[in-house]
């Protein structure tokens, strides 16, 4: 058995951000990161759209305002510190109705509250000068917006771990956890450990490893997929940088837009579909034991019961059984693309938090119990807070 100060679950981006915070807090103290998968960055971190977000869209006094611009200007630096992959293009969000214009002035409320950089109303002349194939009569353009490798910065941090004296235990997948007197015992699939304190990052797992320790009772977590398309390299010069449709801000999905990443293709999604597995990236893929547990799970009714709800999750299903109706949602932000120039990209799924009363939970949610601290939500923009919310993490635990 391994004998550990610290150890995390997880090896997405929040777990390995943690490590490396960690290490640099309490340089002689003993620490792992446990990750099932043989590599970092697996799952939901390296299969997102990599978007450094602007800060506009969170409600101030939440955690994720605390941290998304903060996140965003620390990120950037760490990039290109690291030579992970940015492009430094901007977010415009279009609107392309007038009925949309008092979202953008709420955005713009919201993102000059938590101090987002150079945001701005811009008119459609504006608008055009800044993406000529852009639809809309108005938009919000944040300047600070930016897109990164995820994979590639996920993998980063990791490294600066594993060179501050990180153990990473890849390829080992938590089985039972334990609390006894002065810390826990864990079994995986390669062995045992024993941990002091305990960091649960387990993303899409975080919930059922929490409920092994009494902790995050009230929560779900349920999965949704959101997909990809992505434009043929002969159009890709259709967009500068990324639009955005205006949010439903009720929700926490952002809808289908237009990125450019970093190796400068161009892709469009993602939806939001609720997915049957938390592994379930295909379209037909049904992971029953998953689906099984959403079906006996009370709070998963709740959150049906919602007509609200049922009508964003019709919706979002014919956009991933029908390439048609998914594009037709592009097509009304930018012009001068026919659905035969894309073809499907891979998938993602996002770990969207749910409490006892079916309501989705929109901000950043962290529970300790004991000496164990598990974060039960960290959603987009998680990405973009990593660094900041990892130093937060530390302190919380250290």
């Amino acid at each position: 058995m391994s004998d550990f100060d610290f150890v995390i679950i997880g090896g997405g981006v929040t777990g390995c951000a943690l490590a490396r915070a960690l290490a640099a807090r309490a340089s002689s103290a003993r620490i792992a990161l446990i990750e099932k998968e043989p590599e970092v960055a697996a799952h939901a971190s390296g299969r997102n759209s990599g978007v450094v977000h602007g800060g506009y869209n969170q409600k101030p006094g939440t955690l994720k305002a605390r941290f998304c611009v903060e996140g965003n200007r620390r990120l950037k630096e760490y990039a290109r510190s690291r030579n992970v992959p940015l492009a430094e293009t901007g977010i415009l969000v279009a609107a392309r109705q007038a009925s949309e214009r008092s979202t953008l002035e709420e955005l713009l409320r919201r993102g000059r509250e938590n101090g987002v950089p150079g945001l701005k109303l811009v008119d459609g002349e504006e608008l055009r000068g800044l993406e000529p194939n852009a639809a809309g009569a108005q938009g919000l353009h944040a300047p600070s917006g930016a897109s990164v490798d995820p994979e590639a910065l996920v993998r980063a941090l990791a490294e600066d771990a594993r060179q501050a004296g990180v153990s990473l235990l890849l390829g080992e997948e938590v089985r039972r956890l334990e609390e006894r007197r002065g810390g826990f015992d864990l079994r995986t699939s390669r062995g045992a450990h024993r941990a002091k304190r305990l960091v649960n990052c387990a993303g899409q797992y975080a919930d059922r490893i929490a409920h092994q320790l009494g902790a995050g009772l009230s929560y779900t977590i349920v999965p949704f997929r959101g997909e990809f398309y992505y434009i043929d390299d002969k159009k890709a010069g259709l967009i500068r940088s990324m639009i955005y449709s205006v949010p439903d801000i009720r929700y926490p999905f952002l809808g289908v837009h237009w990125t450019r990443t970093v190796h400068g293709k161009v892709k469009v999604g993602p939806n939001a579909v609720l997915a049957l597995g938390r592994e379930a990236y295909g379209t037909f893929d049904v992971h029953p034991g998953d689906a099984v547990r959403m079906a006996l799970d009370p709070r998963v009714w709740r959150m049906a019961a919602s007509a609200e709800f049922r009508r964003l999750v019709s919706q979002n299903l014919r956009s991933s059984l029908s390439k048609r109706e998914f594009l037709r949602q592009a097509f009304t932000l930018v012009r001068g693309a026919e659905a035969s120039d894309f073809e499907k990209g891979p998938s993602g799924i996002r770990a969207q938090l749910v409490d006892r009363d079916g309501k989705l939970v929109d901000d950043i949610t962290i529970e300790r119990k004991g000496d164990a601290l598990h974060v039960l939500n960290a959603v987009s923009p998680g990405l973009t807070c990593c660094l900041p919310f990892a130093d937060h993490l530390a302190e919380e635990i250290s």
